[in-house]
């Protein structure tokens, strides 16, 4: 199977602290142009925890209207709260959409059964394909293999995972486990690491600018070629665009294209002139 290459897609704002709508054209054409084979919407990149809940649904629609079918569209849906998870999913459900990135609920820390109960709620409310998203860093918890596979055998529409953990031998217990499911990197720094233990591709947050280097990168593992210097290299992207809170440096090197204004919403904050002057160095 083909590996994909998904981007996290930002959300840009106006000065006045509103979705940039002329902004999210031009990302939307760019990232398409260059072969993307999704973009994920209202994810933690696109500072999901500061959008409103009708900002969600009007900014998932006109991604949907942009995109005319020439990619996939995710919607992230998810929350700390399962009620508001089912109310995005049952209000944006009649979108034409490929399905929901689900992230793992921050904050409070459920236990493994609370978990898969909040999965299973969802799944039982979504008419769509559901990604799950584990990120510890961010959430406080991580859901466990045996966790996944359980809802994955439970709910045919929980069909991946977008795995933002340096966990591979959680990857490998997955996939054999199960046939048809998708696991997908969430960190752009192990993607050799990640297609060694079986993951489909990634979900990027490099692929802002690196999308056509990371297609060819897949496209070169697939016909066995060695990946070793691709990987330094993107590891060294990675870290570059991490090393203020994401998606404050993409932002940053967006706004110096051209492509969005420097703006994100607090708490999130524009990175440092330590940082800036750190990225003006390599992205010349």
């Amino acid at each position: 199977m083909k590996s994909k290459c998904y981007v996290a897609m930002i959300t840009p704002f106006t000065e006045a602290n509103a979705i940039d709508y002329e902004s999210a054209e031009r990302i939307i054409e760019k990232l398409i142009s260059e072969g993307v084979s999704g973009l994920m919407v209202c994810g933690t990149t696109g500072e999901s925890p500061t959008l409103s809940e009708n900002e969600k649904l009007d900014f998932l629609e006109f991604v949907i209207n942009q995109v005319n079918k020439r990619c996939e569209v995710w919607f992230g849906a998810g929350s700390n709260a399962t009620c508001d998870s089912v109310r995005l999913i049952k209000l944006s459900e009649q979108l034409d959409f490929d399905g929901y990135l689900i992230v793992v609920p921050y904050y409070n820390k459920p236990s493994q059964y609370g978990l898969y109960e909040h999965f299973a709620v969802l799944a039982e409310n979504a008419r769509k394909n559901i990604m799950l998203y584990n990120v510890p860093g961010r959430c406080g918890v991580a859901l466990e293999s045996a966790t996944v596979i359980r809802l994955a055998k439970d709910f045919k529409n929980i069909v991946a995972l977008k795995q933002a953990d340096h966990n591979l031998q959680m990857v490998s217990e997955i996939l054999a486990e199960l046939d048809d499911f998708n696991v997908y990197s969430g960190e752009d720094g192990y993607l050799l690491e990640g297609m060694i233990a079986g993951m489909s591709g990634v979900v990027s947050v490099i692929g802002h600018l690196y999308t056509p280097e990371l297609i060819a990168f897949f496209e070169a593992y697939e016909q066995g070629e060695d990946c070793t210097g691709k990987d330094i290299f993107f590891k060294l992207i990675a870290r570059l665009f991490f090393l203020e809170s994401n998606p404050s440096c993409v932002k940053y090197l967006y706004s110096k294209m051209g492509l969005c204004k420097n703006i994100l919403r607090l708490p999130m904050s524009t990175i440092s002139e330590e940082t800036c002057a750190q990225l003006d160095t390599y992205f010349k």
